[in-house]
C-alpha cells in the first residue's frame, strides 16, 4: 500500500480532487458496497472471500469520500482523506480504518474480514445519512 504523506500533497496531486457533483455518487457507491457484501461469503476460496470483502469496504470508502465532494484515484490518498476528514474529527472510528487497511493487504481470516466489512458499511451508512 502506498500512502501519501499529507492532505496538501494529496490536493496538489492528481490522486485527489474536489468535485461538487461527487456527492451524487454516494447512493450508487453504497449499492455497490452492499452488492459485494452479499457476494463475499459465496466466493470459492479464502483469498477471493477476503478480496471481495475489501471491495465492499472500498466502495463504502468511495461513498464517504464522495459525501464530502471529493474524488480519489486509486488508494494513494484514501487513508489521508479518511484520517483528516473523518477519523481525526471522531466521525469514523480508527478501528474501521485499520480494518480497511488490513483488507487492502489481504490480511486476516475471511470471517474477520466479513465482520469488518459489514461493520464498516454500517458505519459509513450512518455517517453519510447525517
Amino acid at each position: 500500500m502506498m500512502r501519501s504523506p499529507d492532505l496538501p500533497y494529496c490536493l496538489d496531486s492528481p490522486y485527489l480532487w474536489y468535485d461538487d457533483s461527487a456527492a451524487n455518487m454516494v447512493a450508487k457507491d453504497l449499492e455497490a458496497a452492499d452488492k459485494f457484501a452479499k457476494e463475499m461469503r459465496g466466493q470459492k476460496d479464502m483469498l477471493e472471500q477476503i478480496n471481495v470483502a475489501y471491495q465492499a469496504m472500498y466502495c463504502a470508502t468511495q461513498a464517504l469520500i464522495h459525501s464530502i465532494n471529493y474524488k480519489v484515484s486509486g488508494f494513494r490518498c484514501v487513508v489521508t482523506v479518511l484520517e483528516e476528514f473523518f477519523v481525526s474529527k471522531g466521525i469514523l472510528d480508527r478501528g474501521h480504518l485499520a480494518n480497511l487497511i488490513r483488507g487492502q493487504k489481504i490480511e486476516g481470516t475471511p470471517q474477520e474480514n466479513f465482520d469488518a466489512a459489514e461493520a464498516y458499511i454500517a458505519a459509513v451508512k450512518e455517517i453519510v445519512k447525517k
